[in-house]
């Protein structure tokens, strides 16, 4: 996550943050006056969650991005079957918070599914009437930021 956070000109803060996995963010965005040592975050501008499991839950990880204020939200996990399914009900859960259709207009929602086949991954963006892939499933070993 560092090197993505370097790529973005961002700052990474790579331990639990709310229980968020991990932070990008700008110097700007860190409350002045804090005690040494101590992060306290008064804007975020990607808010990162990893689940090993594709089926561990991911409308756990889905909700808990929903409830943090953050300019990209980003969920990566690793499917072992089709996924279409999984982001129907994903989908369902997105479309039920109220701020749907700014998530769908700044396209703030990211899902990554990357698989064990080689550096293989495919990439979907909420939008309301349905997810919009940004990228197909690929072997590239280029970035997803590049």
């Amino acid at each position: 996550m560092g090197e993505v956070a370097n790529k973005l000109n961002l700052l990474c803060y790579p331990r639990d943050y709310y229980s968020v996995d991990t932070l990008l963010y700008k110097q700007e965005d860190l409350v002045h006056n804090r005690n040494e040592g101590q992060y306290w975050f008064r804007d975020i501008r990607v808010a990162f969650e990893h689940e090993n499991n594709f089926k561990g839950g991911l409308y756990q990880e889905v909700s808990h991005l929903l409830v943090i204020n953050a300019d990209l939200k980003v969920l990566v996990t690793y499917p072992n079957e089709d996924t279409t399914n999984e982001l129907k009900y994903l989908h369902e859960i997105i479309s039920g918070n109220r701020q749907s259709k700014s998530i769908s207009d700044d396209e703030s929602l990211l899902i990554i599914f990357g698989y064990e086949t080689g550096f293989e991954w495919e990439a979907f963006v909420y939008k309301q009437d349905n997810w919009k892939q940004i990228s197909e499933r690929t072997t590239e070993t280029q970035s997803i930021i590049d």
